[in-house]
């Protein structure tokens, strides 16, 4: 499929996973196609699951066109595996879309099994909506004010950024919807000292800590110069910033209107999970996370 792709099922958490959904493609004038994955069923039981389902997407969309609008959208219904089926219609999308479901803040790991599966093994960019409010995450609120120096009329696109290629990747592709969107794009370096500095009297040595910052900035500047944003000076502010790299892009997202990460997409044994930095913004940032696999 080509476009959006976003799948819903009959909770509230999809509801506002279409909505977004609908928003990011009248804003990029992209297709929209809104997908429900049904229980595989044997042969002739397969046919009332099916009409079932639809009934119920095309009730999901009505409610949405009534807060919305009329909406021009493609209905899908598919037998499940909900995670296979996801990952096989989202092939040649734009971007999948989904729901994050909200559980409770002891004990919770907020992305479920079939987020997590399709999040890790898809080869488009998935977007994770929170529902608005839920009680997790840095949540915006009406004192969060826009960061020194960035115009507060326009959105805003938080993008995480380091020394590896699957960040140029997540780079790219948040410029690309900056310049669909008129959103302004906030590159993000975060840089940590993680070892200790020499002992007095050693033989060791440790550059001034200035230096590191200049080394982020560098790194940084080469990131956003090779992504080739082609977006003017007053639509991109790249920040470095000293901290931990989820809990700076987190507090840097508050407020925003997506955050935007890349991950490696290895598979198999040599995968752990997403990487720490992109499950820990998935599972708290306040605003929806865009995962883009290089």
């Amino acid at each position: 499929m080509s476009g959006i792709v976003v799948g819903v099922n009959d909770s509230a958490e999809a509801s506002e996973a279409l909505d977004w959904a609908v928003a990011e493609a009248r804003a990029r004038s992209l297709p929209l196609t809104v997908v429900q994955v049904a229980p595989e069923r044997d042969g002739a039981a397969l046919a009332p699951v099916l009409g079932e389902r639809r009934a119920a997407l095309a009730e999901l969309v009505t409610d949405a066109e009534q807060r919305l609008g009329p909406l021009d959208l493609d209905q899908v219904v598919v037998p499940g595996p909900a995670a296979e089926a996801l990952l096989r219609v989202s092939v040649g999308a734009e971007m999948l879309v989904l729901g994050r479901r909200r559980r409770a803040r002891l004990g919770r790991r907020v992305l479920g099994s079939v987020s997590t599966t399709v999040v890790e093994n898809a080869g488009v960019p998935v977007t994770v909506v929170r529902r608005a409010h839920d009680g997790t995450g840095e949540a915006p609120s009406d004192d969060v004010g826009t960061p020194d120096g960035l115009p507060a009329d326009r959105p805003r696109i938080v993008v995480g950024v380091d020394t590896s290629p699957h960040s140029v990747a997540a780079l790219r592709h948040a410029a690309q919807v900056a310049a669909g969107t008129g959103a302004v794009l906030e590159p993000v370096f975060a840089w940590q000292i993680t070892t200790l500095a020499p002992l007095p009297g050693s033989w060791g040595w440790a550059p001034p800590i200035d230096d590191y910052e200049s080394f982020a900035r560098e790194r940084l500047d080469a990131a956003v110069e090779e992504a080739g944003t082609g977006l003017g000076p007053d639509r991109v502010f790249a920040h470095v910033v000293h901290g931990q790299a989820a809990r700076v892009l987190i507090t840097r997202a508050v407020g925003a209107d997506r955050l935007v990460v890349g991950t490696r997409g290895l598979g198999g044994f040599d995968r752990l999970v997403l990487g720490s930095t992109s499950r820990q913004v998935l599972d708290h940032a306040g605003c929806p996370v865009t995962v883009v696999r290089a």
